[in-house]
C-alpha cells in the first residue's frame, strides 16, 4: 500500500481529483489490513495459553497414556475416593500437564468407611468425573450400539443399570428382576439369575429402537453400574471357566486351546491339537495368552468377550455420566447398593443378596504364574 501511495503522489496534477479518491481507498484499506493482522496474532496468543492449543488437540492419545501409567498403573480401577491435581511446578500451565498424581479427598481424620453412604458415592462419582476430564469424546456409532446392548432398563423405578461380568453382576440381575416384578422373593430370583442369564430383563437397545427415546432416558434416568479391580475379574473369570461346566465354558476353552496352538505351531513347538481333552484343562498362563491376543491393536480390544473386556469399554463412563459407581471388592458394598436400592424407591424388604468376591492372595496365585511379557500384556490391557 505504501509504494502504491507513493506512486500515486507522482501523478500529474490533472489527475489530482483521482488522486485523491484512491489514496483514501488505500489509506483506509491499509489501516484495515493491519487491525485484521493485529487481531490475528493477538487471538493467536491467546489460543496459545488456553485450553484447546494444538498440543492438547492432537496430543490427547500421549497424554492418555501418560495418566494411565500414573495412575496405579490401570486406567480401569476407580479411585475410591480421589481427586487428580496438577503435578507440575508452580507458574506451569495446566494444558502442558504431562503427570498427575492421585490425592485423597477423604476428610481429614476419617476413613472411607466411616463416611456416611451417600457422601460416600457422591465423591467417588466426582472423582471419577475429575479424572475422565481429560478423555472427553463423543462415542462412536459401534460404541453406543454396545453401550446400549448392556444397558438394562427399568421404566418403572426410572433406572438404567450397566452390567459389568464379575462385578456382582447376578445380584443384580436378581434385584432387577425384583425391581421389574418378575419375582417376589430374593431367593426365587437369584436362582433364576444363576441359570438363565438376563431372561426377563430388558436392554436400552432392544427396547428402544428411536434416538430419542434411548437419549430422554440417559439424560433424565438414575444411572449406575459396578466396577471391579480388574485382574481381580480376569482371574474371577478363569475359574469360572475352567471350573463350571457350561456350553460357555467349552466354547471358549476351545478357542483357548486352538489359540494357543497356534501360537506352539508358529514356533515350531509340538501341537494339541490330536488331544480332544485339552480343553477340560487349560492353564491360566494360556488363557491369557487368549485374552491378551489383541495386544499392540486397541481397535480390537471392543471385541473381547464383555466377560474380560476392559470396563471403560463396556460402561463408557467417560462418556455416560453415572450416577453411582459401586465398589464390588469395597467393605461398604452392601451399604452402598442398599443406599441406590432405596433411592430408586425399592421396597423396605428387599435387600441386596451378598457377594463373596476372592480375595488377594487368591489373586495373587495366579498371576505369580504368568511370564513378565504376559503381565506386562494384562497392564498394557487395562
Amino acid at each position: 500500500h505504501c509504494v502504491t501511495l507513493l506512486s500515486l503522489l507522482r501523478m500529474p496534477p490533472v489527475y489530482l481529483r483521482v488522486r485523491r479518491k484512491l489514496g483514501t481507498i488505500l489509506l483506509f484499506l491499509a489501516l484495515a489490513t493491519s487491525s485484521v493482522i493485529f487481531a490475528f496474532l493477538l487471538s493467536g496468543r491467546m489460543w496459545s495459553h488456553g485450553p484447546w492449543n494444538a498440543r492438547s488437540t492432537t496430543d490427547w492419545k500421549h497424554q492418555a497414556r501418560s495418566l494411565q501409567s500414573n495412575v496405579s498403573g490401570t486406567a480401569t480401577t476407580f479411585p475410591v475416593q480421589a481427586r487428580v491435581v496438577s503435578a507440575l511446578p508452580p507458574g506451569k500451565q495446566v494444558d502442558r500437564m504431562d503427570q498427575v498424581k492421585v490425592e485423597s479427598a477423604v476428610p481429614p481424620g476419617k476413613q472411607v468407611d466411616q463416611l456416611s453412604a451417600e457422601h460416600r458415592l457422591s465423591l467417588r462419582r466426582e472423582s471419577i468425573k475429575t479424572a475422565c476430564e481429560r478423555f472427553q469424546r463423543p462415542l462412536t456409532t459401534k460404541e453406543k450400539r454396545m453401550l446400549y446392548a448392556t444397558l438394562v432398563v427399568d421404566d418403572v423405578h426410572r433406572s438404567l443399570w450397566c452390567a459389568v461380568r464379575k462385578s456382582g453382576t447376578r445380584s443384580w440381575r436378581a434385584v432387577m428382576l425384583i425391581l421389574g416384578g418378575k419375582f417376589s422373593n430374593v431367593s426365587a430370583a437369584l436362582d433364576h439369575a444363576s441359570h438363565h442369564d438376563f431372561q426377563y430383563l430388558k436392554r436400552l437397545s432392544a427396547k428402544y429402537r428411536n434416538p430419542r427415546d434411548i437419549e430422554y432416558r440417559l439424560k433424565h434416568y438414575t444411572k449406575f453400574m459396578s466396577f471391579r479391580e480388574p485382574l481381580g475379574r480376569l482371574v474371577s473369570d478363569y475359574r469360572q471357566i475352567s471350573l463350571h461346566d457350561t456350553s460357555f465354558r467349552t466354547k471358549k476353552c476351545k478357542a483357548v486351546v486352538a489359540y494357543n496352538n497356534k501360537i506352539s505351531a508358529n514356533k515350531g513347538g509340538t501341537s494339541r491339537r490330536t488331544d480332544k481333552d485339552a480343553w477340560k484343562n487349560i492353564s491360566f498362563p494360556q488363557f491369557v495368552n487368549y485374552v491378551t491376543r489383541f495386544h499392540g491393536n486397541k481397535d480390537k480390544y471392543e471385541d473381547l468377550d464383555g466377560h474380560w473386556r476392559p470396563m471403560n469399554l463396556i460402561c463408557y463412563p467417560c462418556q455416560v455420566d453415572y450416577d453411582y459407581y459401586i465398589d464390588f471388592e469395597s467393605t461398604t458394598v452392601t451399604d452402598d447398593s442398599s443406599f441406590i436400592l432405596k433411592a430408586l424407591g425399592a421396597p423396605q424388604w428387599l435387600e441386596m443378596p451378598k457377594s463373596n468376591p476372592s480375595g488377594n492372595e487368591t489373586k495373587y496365585s495366579f498371576l505369580s504364574q504368568l511370564s513378565a511379557s504376559q503381565y506386562q500384556r494384562l497392564l498394557s490391557l487395562y
